[in-house]
């Protein structure tokens, strides 16, 4: 085969690989293909669950930064005040975009991980019950805010970060996650609100 065709041909091949693993262009605007980045392990935590890492994000800056730029283009639709990011891969992304943006940051804590007063929900588990914790100090009331977490599967744990919010008597204006699992029913409770998110499976 000519010297010249076989160059082609990998130059071809070596544009097809980046841009399936990196990025396409449309309309000049930048389109990361960020399933790229998610590794699915089936099995996990348990039998029939299939789950989604998000890790493999982190380990790349420029992927991290793509995500908190989309997810902010989401949040400045509602100008909130503030940020609630739920424990602990919430605060991930809640922290990149809250700097980003400039909005000031509500950490939703597990049980056990503030000092009081605090106020609690609960929420459903596989194996049983867990909590969501704030600070009662906050001073939110009639504040806007927006939540943030990685993956929204049942919307039982940011069904109590709503609650927890609003027993503050703050506003919330939308839901906000990096990957969406729209094959799982879903807490009646979400339905009112505002969801985005980037990624779905």
């Amino acid at each position: 085969m000519n010297k010249c065709v076989c160059l082609g041909l990998v130059f071809c091949d070596l544009i097809k690989i980046l841009v399936k693993e990196f990025l396409n262009k449309k309309n000049g605007i930048i389109v990361m293909d960020l399933k790229n980045y998610i590794k699915s392990i089936q099995d996990f935590p348990s039998q029939g669950i299939t789950f989604r890492d998000i890790s493999p994000i982190f380990l790349n800056p420029q992927v991290f930064e793509y995500v908190t730029d989309e997810m902010i283009k989401h949040i400045n639709r509602s100008n909130p005040d503030f940020l609630a990011a739920i424990d602990s891969r919430g605060f991930l992304l809640g922290s990149s975009i809250a700097v980003k943006a400039q909005i000031p940051l509500i950490l939703l804590r597990k049980k056990g991980k503030l000092p009081p007063p605090t106020e609690k929900e609960s929420y459903s588990l596989e194996y049983g019950i867990d909590y969501l914790e704030v600070s009662s100090e906050l001073n939110i009331s009639s504040k806007k805010v927006s939540i943030v977490d990685d993956v929204l599967a049942t919307g039982g744990t940011v069904s109590a970060a709503i609650k927890l919010i609003e027993k503050l008597d703050a506003k919330i204006e939308s839901l906000n996650f990096l990957v969406f699992l729209k094959n799982i029913q879903k807490s009646h409770q979400i339905s009112n609100y505002e969801i985005n998110y980037l990624v779905d499976y």
